[in-house]
């Protein structure tokens, strides 16, 4: 897969996905014994789009921010205090 196919498929927005299209999470089984880049390889082929499967009933699409200070536990402790914050 090119860096060009990599670029179209992560700026795919997520009310264009076909759920039909995406691998189902629980269905990827990554080898830990593999180098990182056979491990990488085996994901793309295995999920066609490495930027969106099907979670359950859901669609989870991954992205990130550039420039980005926080670190992803500092993004989750912080969502976890707006989703706390929201129910109370």
């Amino acid at each position: 897969m090119t860096i060009e196919e990599l670029k179209r498929l992560q700026s795919i927005h997520i009310m264009d996905l076909k759920r039909e299209e995406l691998a189902n999470a629980e269905d990827i089984v990554i080898d830990t014994e593999k180098c990182v880049e056979s491990r990488i390889e085996s994901y793309i082929e295995q999920t066609g789009n490495p930027f969106a499967q099907n979670v359950g009933e859901y669609i989870l699409q991954i992205g990130h921010m550039e420039d980005a200070a926080d670190t992803i536990d500092e993004r989750l402790i912080l969502l976890t205090k707006r989703k706390t914050q929201i129910m109370v």
